[in-house]
């Protein structure tokens, strides 16, 4: 006598399958809802991680023809005021890292009298290929943040062993700034801080 099909294990089987599909389809719907973090929010938390607290900032165009695509690339780029200080905050990717991978940081920029004083801050917000990035303390990041008013005016880049610029912080192939053990990822932060100072004096590529 022909078994009937609905009663086979095969069908429990697919019953069960099936039953179990719906609920994971489910959960990560309800996940995706909870855990969703918008373009807007994502924003607000980078402000606050490179500027200590919650503003409004305002995206801006990129210039792409200001962009040393040989050092990396400007991913995202915003202003703000507060205080009555206007700021400039970039999201830039460095290249030539560890296994040609990538660094991509916070760069912020601070302005008096229309003109950028200091980098502000400068903090990591996501890597590619690279390891030890733990060894990456505040001091390092202090390099960047201790570059003075007339360095920036004058053009001043980090060692990168790049040598299309002309410049004295680039005259051999040493890298400027570098963390031991970790020579490859700091070259990628150089390359990542350097393509924002090019883009602040209008460096054409």
């Amino acid at each position: 006598m022909k078994k009937n099909f609905f009663k086979t294990e095969a069908f429990r089987c697919i019953v069960v399958l099936f039953v179990i599909t719906v609920v994971m389809c489910t959960i990560l719907a309800i996940l995706n809802d909870v855990l969703y973090v918008s373009s807007e929010e994502r924003l607000n938390r980078a402000v606050k991680k490179v500027y200590g607290k919650s503003v409004t900032a305002q995206a801006q165009e990129i210039d792409e023809s200001r962009v040393a695509t040989d050092f990396g690339s400007i991913d995202e780029y915003y202003s703000f005021t507060d205080e009555g200080v206007y700021y400039e905050l970039f999201k830039s990717t460095g290249i030539k890292g560890y296994k040609d991978g990538s660094v991509t940081l916070w760069v912020l920029v601070k302005y008096k009298n229309n003109k950028p004083v200091s980098l502000a801050n400068v903090a990591v917000d996501s890597y590619e290929k690279q390891t030890l990035m733990s060894s990456f303390t505040s001091s390092f990041f202090k390099t960047y943040t201790s570059i003075t008013p007339e360095e920036l005016e004058s053009g001043k880049l980090f060692k990168t062993g790049n040598s299309k610029y002309d410049n004295a912080m680039l005259d051999n192939t040493d890298i400027k700034n570098v963390v031991s053990g970790a020579t490859k990822s700091s070259n990628a932060m150089n390359n990542a801080v350097n393509t924002v100072l090019l883009y602040l004096w209008g460096e054409a590529v």
